[in-house]
């Protein structure tokens, strides 16, 4: 019985370990693709809202959004979420967007939460859900007392050898909902993250950040960073449909392709790199030409002005502020802290 029991318990806790890894990268790669991140990725040209939007807006937008998210509860930041990513339907190519954003934080909020639902320590989720004070927690995963299991909900007992890659030792509902809050507001994040990208071209961005008087090494990084990732995308696709010609994967099934993808994925990039490389040089003989850096000073050629869509944007800022600021008075404030072990357990917080 012993026996069965341990068998139970290993195979058990590597199914679990292999579903947790092998589920975001399989919507990834199964469902979004190569072309999803390419699309998702880079600018194209349409005419709504967003897109006559100064990039400004958008970029104070996804800050304030930030401290938005971290300081409300979970409840109204789902809300949020859903309510800013049903806004890409206004994009070109809206609901293919929308299929693909969704599904790319849908990866993101699961495999995200999947590790803070097996890494966070017993004394972290004890303040977070029952305001109980632990002094300190040990950096190696220890077992749960008898009194803290009381107040647990256990779902699974990891084998004892788990412990090696920083999980704890039983598997719970509350690390699960602790996981699934945290990675929520990580997601809604992402989600406005991702009108920036697509609805705003890296000349505009830079012209935004040139007002701003970042670094201009910094701000020419940052566009030559968006304007080379469609590019790796688009490559890699390239390579990996290249392979698939030359009959790669040829017996693959609907379930195993994506593993086939992934493979060719990872033997492609080498080849994609190189190609990416070579056109390195295009850039910056283009830079050159354009006196990139000639004068402390850039000169800009189109006004740095606002809309009344910008304004209108401005004030829906204003009302997420004043929605964070109520929510905290009136108890909706954030139901699960971040960090409340040691010197942060004096901290007040709302479940």
């Amino acid at each position: 019985m012993a026996l069965l029991d341990a068998v139970w318990v290993n195979v058990g806790s590597w199914f679990l370990f292999v579903f947790g890894l092998v589920t975001p990268l399989y919507l990834i790669f199964g469902y979004i693709g190569l072309t999803g991140f390419r699309d998702i990725s880079r600018y194209e040209e349409h005419h709504t809202f967003y897109y006559r939007l100064n990039p400004l807006t958008k970029i104070i937008f996804t800050i304030v959004l930030t401290f938005v998210v971290a300081v409300t509860a979970w409840s109204i930041d789902l809300v949020i979420g859903l309510v800013v990513l049903s806004t890409y339907l206004t994009l070109k190519r809206g609901l293919r967007r929308l299929a693909l954003g969704s599904a790319l934080v849908f990866a993101s909020v699961i495999g995200l939460a999947w590790y803070y639902a097996t890494q966070t320590p017993y004394g972290l989720l004890m303040y977070a859900f029952y305001h109980i004070c632990v002094a300190s927690v040990s950096a190696t995963p220890q077992p749960p007392s008898a009194a803290w299991m009381a107040l647990f909900t256990p779902v699974w007992q990891w084998a004892s050898y788990f412990t090696i890659l920083g999980y704890q030792p039983v598997l719970t509902t509350q690390g699960l909902l602790y996981g699934m809050q945290v990675s929520t507001r990580a997601g809604v994040v992402l989600i406005s993250s991702l009108i920036l990208i697509m609805t705003s071209t890296p000349s505009a961005i830079l012209r935004t950040l040139g007002r701003l008087k970042l670094p201009v090494v910094l701000i020419f990084a940052l566009v030559v960073g968006m304007r080379t990732v469609p590019r790796i995308f688009d490559t890699l696709d390239t390579a990996v449909k290249v392979q698939f010609m030359r009959g790669y994967g040829a017996k693959a099934n609907k379930v195993t392709r994506v593993f086939y993808l992934f493979g060719g994925v990872l033997t492609s990039i080498v080849p994609a790199m190189t190609f990416l490389f070579r056109g390195a040089r295009n850039t910056a003989i283009s830079a050159d030409t354009r006196a990139f850096r000639a004068y402390k000073q850039r000169t800009f050629l189109k006004p740095f002005t606002f809309s009344k869509g910008d304004y209108v944007f401005f004030a829906i800022i204003a009302g997420l502020v004043a929605l964070a600021v109520f929510s905290n008075l009136y108890g909706f404030g954030r139901a699960i802290p971040y960090s409340a072990v040691g010197s942060s357990c004096g901290a007040t917080s709302t479940a």
